[in-house]
């Protein structure tokens, strides 16, 4: 959607808001990004199922806010139709593994603690409450099914024969966990541009970008923290308070494992992921071994 159709569609809806500039973020795979003068984010959902749930991740997020003080989104402009809504944005730097890296262990060690707290509140939300606010509970087994279908159809051609038994080896694997133990509710989408932390690198910002909320397998949540190392997500698991089970790491290592094979199908199944962006993940992820 064109930067100026948005830009109109917020001044008919907010006359009494005033910018001076806007910055336009299409890089986002279900939203389009506004930021205006650095300070307000609106996001116009890309698709209908989206805008169905603006509204309900606008509460759920008030009711995070209450009882985490990790900053989340604050939507304080909602358009009437509730297609679309704004909130100030939270100051901070995404979570790059770049980004990481430079980090002192002091800091990293708070973020752990920060994240296992905002985990283990998230994770114990009653759920009679996480029904009011999630998109339904997740289908293991089924995106299972999916995934394998999809690499079949459209990653095994594409792939060298060495390349694609690691990725069998995989799915065997992943065949064992479809069931897990414990389901609650999920952020769903913990990735680098999600997590961020403050200017400074010393303690974790915020957390953004709820739209993928879901009940699910609690470890789902910790399936990129892989990509900061083994070091760390153990320290986040350590402090965490949430359900736990003796496979609950081994299913985060699992589902980052999953990622590649997603981004790879993506744009043969209508999404906007890249096979190269995934083949690129892929090598980092299966050939790189950040599990070690």
């Amino acid at each position: 959607m064109k930067k100026k159709l948005l830009l109109q569609k917020i001044k008919q809806e907010f006359p009494e808001l005033k910018w001076k500039t806007a910055k336009h973020n299409v890089e986002g795979w279900d939203h389009y990004v506004l930021i205006l003068d650095n300070k307000y984010v609106f996001r116009f959902p890309r698709k209908p199922v989206y805008q169905k749930r603006l509204h309900s991740e606008a509460m759920l997020l008030n009711y995070l806010a209450t009882r985490t003080n990790i900053a989340v989104p604050k939507y304080e402009f909602i358009s009437k139709d509730k297609t679309f809504a704004g909130y100030l944005l939270i100051p901070g730097i995404q979570i790059t593994p770049e980004v990481f890296k430079t980090i002192s262990k002091a800091s990293r060690s708070k973020i752990a603690k920060q994240l296992a707290g905002f985990f283990s509140v998230l994770h114990k939300t009653p759920l009679n409450i996480a029904k009011k606010y999630e998109k339904g509970s997740t289908s293991h087994l089924k995106l299972y099914k999916e995934l394998v279908k999809n690499t079949n159809k459209y990653i095994k051609p594409r792939l060298s024969k060495n390349n694609y038994l690691l990725i069998q080896s995989f799915l065997k694997e992943f065949a064992k966990y479809q069931n897990p133990p414990h389901k609650c509710l999920v952020h769903a989408d913990i990735h680098q541009d999600h997590l961020l932390v403050s200017k400074d690198k010393k303690k974790l910002a915020g957390i953004i970008d709820f739209a993928d909320r879901a009940i699910g397998d609690p470890a789902l949540d910790f399936t990129e923290l892989w990509l900061y190392g083994r070091e760390f997500i153990e320290e986040v698991y350590k402090y965490y308070t949430g359900p736990k089970d003796k496979d609950f790491l081994f299913r985060a290592e699992l589902y980052c494992k999953r990622i590649p094979l997603w981004v790879m199908a993506s744009p043969f199944l209508g999404m906007r992921g890249k096979f190269k962006t995934g083949y690129k993940l892929f090598k980092k992820i299966y050939l790189g071994n950040p599990f070690a």
